[in-house]
């Protein structure tokens, strides 16, 4: 289980454990609400206290999290590697082909499969998933604090999409609504009414009808980055569902090359970038040289 421990300053002398964590920490209610049922789980300079005791500047809080095991099944023979881990976070580059979480047709061959067999008895808490084509960086956190710190804050991602057609500007934002209100649906599509929905994104490579961005979603939207290339009449390669063909690449063309963030303890900025996959790269090589090419360290 993860300990935190916290000096109390003077600014919070007097006040309840609880509101310290709420307000102060960013614990989330829920976990205040399981912290209270779990008597053994706060400590004032190595002493037993409830959520609703008082703190006393210059002591030390003790807080050992409740683990909430997950559901899936272990299986640790799933081809995943791990970018970085600690104590709170663990970072994945995730390939193609791989789910996130358990669902009909996939219920032992998913991220949370081999989260399951790495970290046993602890929860999968991933902070925004990945659809199963897209491949790239993916983030969980191994414990609900981490979890509710990272869920409040700011997460830049950035994507590498391969579309069929160039987009007109070859630079700019889509701000279009995504309807996404029936939860059963596989297929999103831009709608008034529908919730807000916005995404850059910059042509850095063109050539044979296809070109290659780099895409920066703004919002969080179930398909966003794939909606809005199909909106805008350039759906991304091998995208069947929204209009792309599998001509080229047996999946939608899309990869989260770059996440960065804070880590929810230390506050120190984390910053990771993925390779490209062979697949996309292989659409990049064939691409023209003699149309608009933008390179940057990391070659994409």
């Amino acid at each position: 289980m993860r300990r935190l421990e916290y000096i109390i300053e003077q600014k919070d002398e007097g006040r309840r454990a609880c509101d310290f964590l709420r307000r102060e920490q960013h614990f989330s209610y829920a976990l205040i609400v399981k912290l209270r049922h779990a008597p053994e789980s706060l400590r004032l300079d190595g002493e037993f206290i409830r959520t609703i005791d008082r703190l006393k500047a210059g002591s030390v809080l003790s807080v050992t999290l409740p683990e909430t095991a997950g559901e899936a099944a272990p299986n640790g023979k799933i081809s995943v590697s791990v970018m970085y881990e600690d104590e709170d976070i663990v970072v994945f580059d995730k390939p193609a082909g791989v789910p996130v979480h358990p669902s009909k047709g996939h219920q032992t061959d998913t991220l949370a499969n081999l989260y399951a067999a790495k970290y046993p008895g602890s929860r999968f808490r991933v902070i925004g998933r990945l659809d199963m084509d897209t491949s790239g960086v993916v983030l969980a956190a191994k414990n609900a604090h981490a979890a509710a710190v990272l869920t409040d804050s700011e997460i830049k991602k950035g994507y590498i999409a391969v579309t069929e057609g160039v987009p007109a500007p070859t630079e700019g934002r889509i701000d279009a609504p995504i309807d996404d209100t029936d939860p059963k649906a596989h297929r999103r599509f831009v709608a008034e009414g529908g919730r807000a929905a916005v995404t850059d994104y910059r042509v850095i490579k063109s050539g044979g009808g296809l070109a290659a961005l780099k895409v920066f979603p703004k919002t969080g939207r179930t398909h966003q980055i794939r909606v809005h290339m199909s909106y805008i009449g350039c759906p991304l390669s091998g995208d069947e569902l929204y209009g792309g063909s599998r001509g080229r690449i047996n999946r939608h063309a899309l990869h989260r090359f770059y996440l960065e963030f804070c880590h929810p303890e230390s506050g120190k900025q984390m910053e990771f970038r993925s390779p490209l996959p062979q697949d996309m790269q292989k659409l990049l090589d064939e691409m023209s040289t003699e149309e608009r090419t933008e390179k940057d360290e990391q070659g994409y």
